[in-house]
């Protein structure tokens, strides 16, 4: 479907004529605006209540969400793009934002027609995280499911309307619990126990704890984020986009490695602020923008973060485009297909960080001090190298497994 397809509209958009490109470029005039904000949002641990009434004026938490229920339902790209451009002004404020606003894609290919119609509400407003270790249950009794548990980094709870997390789902007849998801409306409570991480200190990512909390049975999706065929899911039959039918892994990775990249522009940035701003050491002295070694960081950097975003744009197409073969009876979205897409955007992720680095190391020591944004940028690309999504040697391991089709030792 693209992006201006005509659909049924159930519950009107705010902007019914916001295009993709306004999208985007809406972004890209919040930079200098989102960097002003980068110490508050930090010193908050999510964004700053003014950033989240931009967010919602500008659209951006509708982006993925469906056009029938009071969304853009933009593509992929249009996403990845929009959260570079945030994460490019406030890597944390583009964090958070993604991680709230990505998740009515989830909701949308995996929960029948009802609990849509009733999570995304008379006005289509819907924001959720979702933690994937199913460290909670969700067991079933007659009147629905009875939800408990603790899910650590759930970010962008700080601004989300419902809680969507990993669990373990228990019918309760005779059959092992299997891994599943579990939607929340209420009743569910933030820790304040985020903030003293290495990185993206204001990304919003709290623990949540739900403690005898019952849903009712359709907000339970027994879908998990691997080897899962939903090409004739709600997605497909309700809204006919094939967005809605993918996989979970690298879909995943492009929300992880979008903040990457706009990570990597921002530390561009600085850079050239301060190669432009400071002369050097020893006379005689000019600007270090006249020095080649300086010229070459910029210019190896720059190529690192064009490569990472341009891969993770063509990752977003294809993972559509799997999706709609699948949907019009070809080949299914598999898990081999996730695997691929999986592993190659880990690579870009990698590619992104070496950016960060190469130009926080030719900086300067004074540029690493607490509140310089170089700092914050290293810590950031830091804190995202130990996220398990990123280990991507492991995964590296599991693909060419998988690709041999050798067991598992």
């Amino acid at each position: 479907m693209s992006e201006t397809a005509e659909m049924t509209v159930e519950i009107p958009q705010p902007e019914p004529g916001l295009t993709p490109e306004d999208l985007v470029r809406r972004a890209g005039e919040l930079r200098s605006w989102l960097r002003d904000r980068q110490d508050q949002t930090e010193l908050l641990t999510g964004i700053p209540d003014d950033t989240h009434k931009a967010f919602l004026e500008a659209g951006f938490y509708r982006t993925l969400q469906p056009r029938r229920f009071g969304g853009y339902e933009f593509s992929l790209r249009t996403f990845s793009q929009m959260v570079t451009e945030v994460a490019r002004g406030c890597p944390s404020s583009g964090w958070n934002l993604c991680l709230a606003a990505s998740h009515s894609l989830v909701v949308a290919g995996r929960f029948p027609e009802q609990t849509q119609r009733e999570v995304f509400g008379p006005a289509g407003d819907f924001r959720a995280p979702l933690p994937v270790a199913p460290t909670g249950t969700a067991v079933r009794t007659p009147e629905g499911y009875l939800v408990n548990g603790r899910w650590d980094y759930a970010s962008g709870v700080n601004v989300s309307t419902h809680f969507l997390g990993a669990a373990i789902i228990d019918d309760g007849e005779g059959d092992p619990p299997l891994p599943g998801m579990v939607l929340v409306p209420s009743g569910w409570q933030v820790l304040d126990n985020w903030g003293d991480i290495l990185g993206f200190r204001g990304s919003g990512s709290n623990s949540v704890v739900i403690e005898n909390v019952l849903v009712p049975h359709g907000y339970v999706s027994k879908t998990h984020i691997e080897a899962v065929d939903v090409a004739d899911g709600p997605g497909v039959s309700l809204h006919g986009n094939p967005m809605y039918a993918g996989q979970m892994t690298s879909f995943f990775n492009i929300q992880l490695v979008s903040v990457l990249a706009g990570v990597a522009w921002a530390t561009i940035d600085e850079y050239q602020r301060i190669i432009t701003t400071k002369t050097t050491m020893t006379p005689p002295f000019h600007p270090r923008s006249h020095e080649p070694e300086h010229q070459r960081n910029l210019g190896l950097a720059m190529g690192l973060a064009d490569a990472a975003q341009r891969i993770i744009l063509s990752i977003a197409d294809d993972y559509t485009g799997y999706a709609a073969r699948g949907m019009e009876g070809g080949e299914p979205f598999s898990y081999l297909d996730d695997q691929s897409l999986s592993v190659t955007a880990r690579q870009a992720g990698q590619l992104a960080c070496r950016a960060v680095e190469r130009l926080a190391s030719a900086s300067g020591t004074s540029t690493l001090a607490n509140g310089e944004r170089m700092q914050r940028y290293l810590r950031d690309v830091a804190t995202y190298k130990s996220h398990v999504n990123a280990q991507y040697g492991m995964w590296a391991t599991i693909y060419g497994r998988s690709v041999l089709g050798v067991e598992t030792p």
